[in-house]
């Protein structure tokens, strides 16, 4: 893991960690940034095929040094499939789905302490995303990504409170702010969207992919615009109620666009695209 100041550009320290977690081979599969609006510092989280977890946070007078609160292997050391956190009032929660089913919450003090509230095994579902529900409950939403089904977990047990099927496949999932809709990239055709309460399908997104592969798709522009990769080094944004294609963003030529992350520049009302991509061999 390695993290960069875009500003100075420039790569910083990476924090002391043990060499269980610099495994060469053991490669970073998932992150997230830990975002708090009172937080003068800021928190990374990720995960790796071997089922460590780290927690760096910014230190130092200049905030340009990581400390490493948390470096762990967690449950059977199974990869990471996705992580998520979910901070409300002084406690910060952070979930992870592995690719062993197995779904883990615990509550972080960001001193360090990584304290378990639940984790279950689920009997068919391989978790691709894991989100948490806007509610008192902190109930958490998990995708399935073999088998296109959607659970909600009780937040204080992790027991299943509901399930629906989305699709026959998810290759990625992203939810909106208002927690009323969410993408998936149905690993078919292109992209759907749905409703978040039972599942159903209100609009498809058609990129008539050649391979199918899991792919990231975003929301963008306030949840207005559907913007996702391809097979064919074309980054497709959509406008989201009308499904009609506003635009190609072309990143390369004949590679998978699966990395899609959008930033909204409010003074000029301008929106960057990050992607990433890999070449077929």
């Amino acid at each position: 893991m390695r993290i960069w100041d875009l500003k100075k550009r420039v790569q910083l320290p990476t924090p002391h960690q043990s060499p269980a977690i610099r495994n060469p081979v053991d490669l970073v599969t998932c992150a997230c940034w830990i975002t708090r609006q009172e937080a003068m510092h800021e928190t990374l989280c990720f995960g790796t095929g071997l089922g460590f977890i780290g927690i760096w946070q910014q230190q130092g007078e200049g905030l340009e040094d990581f400390d490493a609160k948390v470096s762990r292997r967690i449950g059977n050391g199974k990869e990471i499939m996705c992580l998520m956190y979910d901070h409300a009032g002084d406690n910060t929660r952070i979930a992870s789905g592995t690719c062993n089913r197995c779904v883990q919450v615990w509550s972080f003090n960001f001193k360090g302490l990584l304290i378990p509230i639940f984790s279950v095994e689920l009997s068919t579902t391989i978790p691709c995303t894991v989100n948490f529900k806007h509610s008192a409950s902190r109930n958490l939403l998990v995708f399935g990504m073999y088998d296109g089904e959607v659970h909600t977990l009780w937040g204080t047990d992790g027991v299943i409170i509901a399930t629906y099927n989305a699709r026959p496949m998810i290759g990625h999932t992203a939810v909106d702010a208002s927690n009323t809709l969410f993408l998936i990239d149905n690993v078919i055709n292109g992209f759907s969207l749905h409703q978040l309460d039972d599942g159903a399908c209100i609009r498809t997104y058609n990129t008539n992919p050649v391979k199918t592969f899991p792919k990231q798709v975003v929301f963008g522009e306030k949840a207005t615009l559907v913007i996702g990769g391809s097979d064919a080094g074309i980054i497709y944004v959509f406008d989201k109620n009308e499904g009609t294609l506003k635009q190609e963003l072309q990143h390369a030529d004949k590679v998978r666009v699966q990395t899609v992350t959008v930033c909204q520049l409010p003074k000029i009302n301008q929106h960057d695209c990050l992607t990433d991509c890999k070449q077929d061999m």
